[in-house]
């Protein structure tokens, strides 16, 4: 299928008399900022947040770096791996961009993969909580996020040249080391050197790794066991009954004669049963002959004939203050060079190429059999990824346009799955994206944007266990927005038209029994994205903002094609390829106070999502694997929650300033309806969901000295999802972290010298909405000190 024609002329008319001088940022909505004391910046937040380079250099994964954000949690695949979690939304639903080109992989459709991130270098990530789907298309219906590396420079530096070298130590936290090296003529050249490097061979915890409740909830009161905690436990549990010899007061005689003369009947006409051999009878009469039965010399009267033995055994290990297999290490090195021209505009290439090798916590595949004695092979994962980039940014002074900007990236990500060193699959995924921006801004009062993108997607796999066919998937889109600001008033209105098509390369793959596709066939969508909104202003201390999204997202490759064991995602995966595409309809009130130095926000959201994509538990589970057989489905769903934040700001002069800040959330995701035959096995709210948060922190800053001191409490879950079986809560925790930095000056070079703590109370956390949340928490207590040198 191709792009509409009359949608593109009908898009690029629109835009044409109304497109005159410039903003370069698309959708350039007023942001939350994190650097301290921006209150330029903090009178003027809306759901977007920008979070500055010394919030997340003392973390690992990009979920850690944002989780500070009121309505945005990491999804903590582990210590190693943690995605952003938007309002309950996460992996194909929440895009993740570099320098606003996509790393959506792998990372997005198997938690356990990380997103390549260098949180030592990186310069800010934006994170934008509405639906993004208009900019960024399908991947971003529940919000974005967008990482800065800064490794290509958009204007000249102040300086010929500069080095900063960083060196930390980590205490139950990461060591890590690296270089940053600028270099340029002051006039139109400037080039960028990046290298640096994580590592950790394992993280301690206050206690054990599996939760109490792997052992006090498995059996429940009501009789039988919970498989579904058991599988998530990593636990072989089962009931033996066995009978008591002494329960019965005679020995049956005719049977004990049949077995003295010919042993093998005790197994052809009792099947081994040790209670054939007693009976309650002084005499038992067959075959016209009777027997009087001998005195059972074990007797004990009022003993019951059978004790069940609850078989409770570990298959991973149940360690003791330590993670078992959390590992980890990750190397980073890009190279970025930027070409100026007389006008400021520029041209800017860049390669870069990091990779990871860490383990996925607690877990091992000898969960899937029944064993006398478990020896595990711990799973693994190698992430490798190498990207190429053209940044660039034109002025035009005249004409209809400020400015045209230019990306295009070739972005090679390579993910595998080890038992041991042994691969069980791998995904190569090959992506080239292409986007062409044109940037107007009117009388300063109407600016937006006309956006063109394009890209290619071939994914390849390998291995024993692969479970997806090799698909390419091409889309095409055409986009724009327009922002009107007139006296108290604000609007504001956007629209994407986008394409996606589905191709299945590989006739070989080889489908289970238990899927429900016939033949694999191509598949093409055709979405549709807008928003609306409105703003206003009545006073300089009083805004209120209302946006309503209407975005659609097509069906991701394993959604329509998965077929298989997804191991580390613990379930046997079908996927369904007559699923439709997904359409949310989202509403948000934000209303927002500032007073002198006090800020407070509120936001209110809905959203309705039709033919919601995700996995219903079939209520059996696979005879090889022992895991559940879970079906890609489709239903309606309801999310609402609210987000508050609020701030003081305080001068106290010579003893320096201090800010108070503290956030609560709340969100909850609701199954309406579903075209599902198994919804009882699916409960109606979702598993793994976020929980209440409650957070705040005091920040001070005086001359050279910076401290932040900051908590989130994490509430006992409420709106439990059922999986089969219910799904169990975990306590609530709460995470204290401290931040302390000193700058030295010296004669050639500034030195910023750090301490970072985290987990300070030793909490054992273990998220909800962690898939591995009963068998590895989050790290204990943790201290990291370093140095960063500028030269």
């Amino acid at each position: 299928m191709r792009l509409n024609k009359l949608s593109f002329y009908t898009l690029t008319l629109l835009q044409s008399g109304l497109l005159y001088a410039a903003e370069p940022d698309f959708v350039r909505l007023k942001a939350i900022s994190s650097e301290a004391y921006d209150e330029k910046e903090e009178k003027n937040q809306t759901n977007i947040a920008i979070i500055n380079k010394d919030r997340f250099e003392n973390i690992t994964t990009l979920g850690d770096a944002i989780k500070h954000i009121s309505g945005v949690q990491s999804s903590s695949f582990g210590p190693n791996s943690g995605g952003p979690v938007i309002r309950s939304l996460s992996g194909n639903r929440v895009g993740v961009y570099e320098n606003g080109q996509s790393l959506n992989g792998m990372n997005s459709i198997s938690g356990n993969i990380g997103i390549p991130f260098d949180p030592i270098f990186s310069q800010k990530i934006t994170v934008d909580k509405s639906s993004d789907a208009v900019r960024y298309g399908g991947h971003a219906i529940g919000g974005s996020v967008n990482i800065d590396t800064g490794i290509i420079s958009k204007e000249m530096e102040e300086k010929s040249h500069s080095i900063d070298i960083i060196m930390k130590k980590g205490f139950n936290n990461v060591d890590a080391r690296g270089i940053n090296i600028n270099v340029n003529n002051q006039k139109n050249l400037s080039t960028n050197i990046q290298y640096s490097r994580q590592e950790i061979s394992s993280y301690k915890i206050p206690g054990r790794s599996k939760a109490s409740i792997c052992n006090s909830k498995l059996f429940p009161s009501t009789g039988g066991i919970n498989s579904t905690l058991a599988d998530a436990c990593q636990k072989d549990a089962s009931i033996q009954s066995t009978y008591h010899t002494g329960s019965q007061p005679y020995m049956n005689d005719y049977v004990l004669k049949q077995i003295e003369n010919d042993p093998s009947i005790f197994w052809d006409n009792y099947d081994g049963l040790e209670s054939a051999k007693y009976t309650n009878d002084a005499i038992t009469e067959r075959g016209g002959k009777t027997y009087h039965n001998t005195p059972n010399p074990n007797y004990v009267a009022n003993t019951p004939q059978y004790k069940q033995d609850k078989i409770n055994k570990d298959v991973t290990p149940d360690t003791n203050k330590k993670i078992w297999n959390s590992a980890f290490e990750s190397t980073h090195f890009a190279l970025g060079n930027t070409y100026f021209l007389d006008d400021g505009s520029y041209i800017g290439i860049s390669l870069d190429r990091i990779n990871s090798e860490y383990g996925v916590p607690g877990f091992a595949m000898d969960n899937f059999t029944f064993q006398k004695v478990y020896n595990s092979t711990p799973v693994n994962v190698k992430n490798e990824q190498n990207r190429y980039s053209i940044q660039s940014l034109f002025k035009t002074p005249y004409g209809l346009l400020d400015n045209v900007q230019f990306n295009a990236t070739k972005n090679i990500n390579k993910s595998g799955e080890y038992l041991g060193s042994t691969n069980a699959n791998t995904y190569k995924f090959d992506t080239t994206s292409a986007e062409l921006l044109l940037n107007h801004s009117a009388w300063d009062k109407l600016n937006g944007s006309l956006g063109f993108n394009f890209s290619t997607r071939d994914v390849t796999g390998s291995g024993n266990k692969r479970y997806l066919p090799d698909v390419k998937t091409d889309t095409r889109a055409v986009f724009f927005t327009e922002k009107f600001n007139w006296s108290l008033w604000l609007f504001e209105v956007g629209y994407r038209f986008e394409q996606v098509d589905h191709q299945v390369k590989d006739g070989s793959f080889d489908q289970s029994r238990n899927s429900p596709n016939g033949k694999l066939k191509d598949q093409d969508f055709d979405l549709h994205s807008y928003f609306t909104g409105i703003g206003f202003n009545p006073t300089d201390y009083l805004k209120f903002h209302l946006k309503y999204s209407d975005s659609s997202r097509a069906p991701e490759i394993n959604e329509l094609y998965a077929s298989g064991l997804h191991f580390s995602e613990m379930v046997h995966e079908e996927g369904r390829q007559d699923l439709n595409k997904e359409r949310s309809k989202s509403l948000e009130f934000t209303t927002q106070l500032n007073i002198a130095n006090a800020m407070i926000t509120g936001t209110a959201y809905q959203t309705k999502f039709d033919n919601y994509l995700y996995q219903t538990n079939s209520g059996m589970t696979t005879s090889a694997n022992r895991v559940p057989l879970k079906y890609w489905t489709q239903g309606d769903t309801k999310i609402t929650g609210f987000e508050i934040d609020t701030s003081y700001s305080f001068d106290f002069r010579n003893y320096g300033k201090f800010k108070v800040s503290a956030f609560a959330d709340l969100v909850k995701n609701k199954l309406e309806s579903s075209k599902s035959k198994v919804t009882n096995n699916d409960g109606i709210y979702f598993t793994n969901m976020p929980t209440n948060r409650y957070g705040a922190s005091i920040e001070w800053n005086r001359e050279d000295w910076t401290a932040r001191l900051s908590s989130i409490y994490y509430e006992k879950a409420q709106y439990l999802g059922k999986n089969v079986n219910a799904e169990e809560p975990l306590p609530s925790y709460n995470l204290v972290d401290l931040y302390i930095n000193k700058k030295v000056q010296l004669k050639n070079a500034d030195v910023d010298l750090f301490l970072n703590g985290t987990n300070l109370l030793n909490d054992e956390a273990r998220p909800q909405n962690s898939p591995l949340k009963y068998i590895a928490p989050l790290p204990g207590r943790g201290f990291q000190i370093g140095v960063t040198l500028h030269i």
